[in-house]
């Protein structure tokens, strides 16, 4: 909830990322000590999407290994950088592993990026998501919030397709030993 002095209104959180060195064993611990899963597991970007991608305001070029699982209302995001320059990497080099960010989706999504860059927050990286017609934006809110980075997303309203899991996406995948 958000009052009527906050940047941006109507923001839900939806999201808590973790970045990691080693996304399968992170996800197999989480499975085996709290019974979380299946993961939906995937390389990024995907194979024939325009991720229109930046690091720190220019086009970037990286992938990554991401999965995805909710618990209650709250998606989870492993990432674990595979190459390039970008965010995860340096978060990585700087920190070590760890809870990298929360994600808030937004109703108004570009006023929302502007209402942040205007009050002097970095935009250190943007693209598209791994849903039909979503866009993200991520913000140097470490200052701010003791380490922790702020992702914004679109709202999604599944309509049109809009919302679901980009089509050349794999089903949910299981570490190799999980199988």
């Amino acid at each position: 909830m958000t009052d009527s002095s906050s940047l941006i209104g109507g923001a839900d959180l939806d999201q808590i990322g973790i970045v990691v060195n080693d996304l399968h064993a992170v996800t197999q611990e989480l499975s085996r000590l709290f019974g979380i899963g299946p993961f939906r597991i995937f390389e990024w970007p995907l194979e024939g999407v325009d991720p229109q991608a930046t690091y720190h305001g220019q086009p970037a070029n990286f992938r990554l290994l991401l999965a995805f699982v909710t618990v209650g209302k709250i998606q989870i995001e492993i990432v674990q950088p595979l190459e390039g320059q970008n965010i995860y990497s340096d978060f990585l080099r700087d920190h070590g592993p760890g809870l990298h960010h929360f994600r808030l989706t937004v109703p108004e999504f570009e006023q929302g990026v502007a209402a942040l860059i205007g009050a002097g927050i970095e935009n250190i990286a943007s693209g598209t998501g791994v849903h039909v017609g979503s866009k993200w934006a991520y913000f140097d809110t470490t200052h701010l919030l003791e380490g922790v980075v702020v992702e914004l997303r679109t709202r999604l309203e599944e309509e049109g397709g809009k919302g679901q899991w980009v089509q050349s996406i794999p089903p949910p995948t299981l570490p190799a030993n999980d199988r």
